[in-house]
């Protein structure tokens, strides 16, 4: 199995407090320990087996110069025009990989084993081989707040799980021709699902709201309202909030240096 790693590495004005605070030109170049949260993602994500090509996105080789082996391509949109570009530009004239992984530049937390332990979830999802054409990553609330309790994420309550979106997705390039459209609407719907539910199933949202819904249920809606295909999308609790924990605001960037000292103590 073949897989292409993207880093969302750019930035936009909603950044623009915590930049000046610490004096960087984006989040990717904030210091945990003695290293940028890039070169802590990139030492991660080399090491996952498989992985092939590790891409920084939103980035140019003129705004950081390094040794790491990684291609860079100063392109700007959203994840799905992101994905959409990457097809284009690197898979026409070379073998495309199996699936692309997507994390956030700002989840500095991410380590080998971690991001391993989503791929393989992913994996049991889909009777024990990656099939899907998308799975999303989420948090389990009582597992984000057992580690960062004072995170303050967005939760969307379901009869078996209360859960907040991750930062880290796993897609086969081939969705972008086949349901592009369709993910658009998943990615930018997924904080506000409510919204994106009442278009096509106004009695799920009342499920949905009274907590008669199940993760499952849920994976099955999205499929058959927007995928039109069993397990096509699948929402995948994974087992390490680390992959969630981003960092927008300071007190965010305080939880997570935080917490690295405390583990790095434990070494």
């Amino acid at each position: 199995m073949i897989f292409d790693a993207i880093i969302l590495a750019g930035h936009s004005e909603k950044d623009s407090d915590l930049l000046f605070l610490e004096k960087v030109t984006r989040k990717a170049f904030l210091k945990l320990g003695d290293k940028m949260f890039i070169e802590h993602q990139i030492a991660a994500i080399k090491e996952i087996k498989g992985i092939r090509n590790i891409y920084v996105s939103g980035m140019s080789a003129e705004q950081w110069k390094t040794d790491y082996p990684v291609i860079f391509d100063d392109f700007h949109g959203d994840i799905i025009d992101k994905l959409r570009h990457f097809r284009n530009t690197f898979y026409t004239e070379k073998e495309e990989p199996d699936y692309v992984l997507v994390i956030s530049g700002d989840t500095p937390l991410i380590t080998t084993e971690k991001m391993e332990r989503f791929i393989e979830k992913c994996s049991l999802a889909t009777d024990g081989e990656l099939k899907a054409l998308y799975y999303m990553c989420l948090i389990d609330k009582k597992d984000m707040e057992s580690k960062f309790p004072d995170s303050k994420r967005t939760y969307v309550h379901l009869r078996d799980v209360s859960w907040c979106s991750g930062d880290t997705l796993l897609a086969k390039p081939s969705i972008i021709d086949t349901h592009g459209e369709v993910l658009e609407q998943v990615v930018r719907s997924r904080k506000d699902v409510f919204k994106a539910l009442l278009i096509f199933s106004p009695i799920t949202v009342l499920k949905l709201f009274f907590r008669r819904i199940t993760m499952q249920g849920f994976n099955d809606v999205v499929n058959k309202y927007f995928f039109k295909s069993p397990n096509a999308c699948l929402g995948i609790i994974a087992d390490d909030p680390e992959l969630g924990m981003d960092v927008d605001k300071v007190f965010q960037l305080d939880i997570v240096r935080n917490f690295y000292a405390k583990q790095s103590n434990k070494k």
